[in-house]
């Protein structure tokens, strides 16, 4: 930054402020500051000769609002939230409300004319603000994230700060502890939020069909020019010889740009092995392991409260919440599938239970069934309650979004694939008067 900047502050810690204002003068810039809301308010309404401005949310969530009235006054400048750490709903909840940016406590002074020199080159017209905003919504769906755990906490506040880089990244974990959701967040927090999230499913596909879908000269997802980040899916599924063509792409990939180029996210089961020709070891990626539900018990309670809030909300069902008792039943389970399983268990759960609260005899029918004393767990499963209660909550889901078949599966947490066998098991159909019918 070779000229003289302003940038607008607002912090109510002195050790913040600090930072900031030392890492601006180094970089040549130069601090309006405000300590308090009035202060803040008398700026927003008295100052517009600055060029970027720097909203500490961290210590008090009603901060939030100046956010909010800052973007309304000024929707053409850059603003970065500063949040506490591991905070990744304060993030969302920033960028969400028009924040560019974001930096995790405690900010480091480098990292401070780093976010706001990426921040300034962003293009906020007008067009750009509308832009952003309907892209949002395509990501409503991101719940919050639950973490309050000491290793989730570590996972929380690594995601926050690879986000922000450039490095590719690996994700791995069981199945159904949330890879997609995290790769998904980790691309809603990061700078290429405005670019594309393309999603390949590695399993199952031939060397031949995999290339041609990255590589294919029409309509190939990998084009040398093309900025976007690239979601694999079942990673450890890929091919060496498809993993040699992926790291030869990554080599010649020579832009002068930071940020341009394509940015590659790895979903697997699987950590990679020491092989120098495993993709992800060659490219020098990042490896986040995700933990399974035993090792999240600290997070149970409000994970369930979470997940029946959203399943009351998509099925259009009273709000649900577990007695004591039914919790205490699910602490004793190792649920194979993790937060996956755990949420089919508390659907059929919520659908079943007539009353308010769920009880540990409505997890049994859903299909969680007591654990014999000194017995590994076994998920016992009654396959005519079961339909059942599959049957009335594909109906439900099917009505509440008017037969759309991809945002249904997506609310039920399967694929679209799998939806349509199940319509066509219990015999349903969307009819052209948006009503599931049988066929």
């Amino acid at each position: 930054m070779a000229d003289l900047r302003r940038f607008f502050v607002f912090s109510t810690s002195e050790k913040t402020m600090n930072t900031i204002a030392a890492s601006l003068a180094a970089a040549n810039g130069r601090l309006v500051r405000s300590t308090t809301e009035a202060e803040f308010r008398y700026c927003l309404q008295q100052i517009a000769a600055f060029d970027a401005a720097i909203v500490d949310i961290s210590a008090d969530k009603r901060h939030f609002e100046m956010v909010q009235e800052f973007v309304n006054h000024f929707p053409t400048k850059p603003l970065i939230a500063i949040v506490a750490p591991a905070d990744l709903n304060a993030a969302m909840q920033a960028i969400r409300l028009g924040a560019t940016d974001y930096l995790l406590q405690p900010i480091l002074s480098e990292e401070v004319p780093l976010a706001l020199e990426r921040a300034m080159q962003l293009d906020l017209s007008p067009h750009f603000r509308i832009a952003q905003r309907l892209g949002w919504r395509r990501e409503r769906d991101l719940g919050p994230v639950v973490g309050s755990g000491e290793e989730m906490l570590r996972t929380l506040q690594l995601v926050g700060e690879l986000a922000r880089k450039e490095s590719h990244i690996l994700f791995c974990g069981e199945e159904g502890v949330g890879k997609t959701y995290f790769a998904r967040l980790l691309h809603f927090l990061s700078p290429r939020r405005f670019q594309p999230l393309l999603r390949v499913a590695c399993a199952h596909k031939t060397s031949g069909d995999l290339l041609l879908e990255l590589f294919g000269t029409r309509g190939g997802l990998l084009q040398p020019s093309y900025d976007a980040t690239l979601l694999l899916e079942q990673s450890h599924a890929l091919p060496v010889s498809v993993q040699n063509r992926l790291a030869h792409f990554i080599e010649e990939q020579h832009h002068a740009v930071p940020g341009s180029g394509i940015r590659f996210i790895g979903l697997s089961t699987e950590a990679p092995d020491e092989a120098a020709e495993n993709l992800f070891n060659r490219i020098g990626a990042s490896l986040v392991h995700l933990p399974n539900l035993m090792q999240r018990q600290a997070d149970l309670p409000r994970l369930c409260q979470v997940l029946l809030r959203q399943i009351s909300e998509d099925l259009a069902l009273p709000e649900r919440e577990l007695q004591p008792e039914a919790l205490t039943m699910l602490r004793g389970h190792a649920l194979a599938g993790n937060v996956r399983e755990l949420n089919t268990i508390l659907q059929r759960a919520a659908i079943m239970s007539r009353a308010m609260q769920i009880e540990s005899n409505a997890l049994q029918v859903a299909g969680l069934e007591p654990v014999p004393e000194n017995q590994p767990l076994q998920l016992g499963v009654r396959s005519m309650q079961l339909d059942d209660v599959e049957q009335v909550l594909i109906r439900k889901a099917l009505l509440k979004y008017n037969g759309n078949v991809s945002r249904t599966a997506t609310a039920l947490g399967i694929s679209r694939g799998t939806l349509y066998n199940k319509m066509k098991k219990y015999g349903l159909a969307y009819s052209e008067t948006d009503s599931v019918v049988p066929r």
